[in-house]
């Protein structure tokens, strides 16, 4: 249904790192790659089209090394405390 997209949209949570302007400047990343690859199959480039539908998802792979190696080096990166911890409403009396 999402046409492949919900990986990257997995990767854009991961690529923001719990901030906003983060995750915007994400979107506007990838979605921007995504249309340079339609205009270069538009234009007729001598580049495969499977190669050029592979764009988005290299570059994903890419930002998420990019983050693995940043979190590896001791980099805190901002996600929240509680993260993974089960909720438990207070009783009511």
């Amino acid at each position: 249904m999402t046409a492949g997209r919900g990986w990257i949209a997995v990767a854009l949570v991961i690529f923001g790192i719990w901030h906003p302007l983060r995750a915007m400047f994400g979107c506007y990343l990838f979605g921007g790659i995504d249309a340079l690859q339609m205009r270069m199959q538009a234009a007729g480039t001598r580049i495969p089209a499977p190669l050029l539908l592979m764009l988005p998802y290299l570059m994903t792979l890419v930002v998420l090394t990019f983050i693995s190696i940043r979190k590896r080096q001791g980099i805190l990166l901002g996600a929240p405390a509680s993260l993974g911890n089960p909720f438990r409403r207070e009783e009511r009396e």
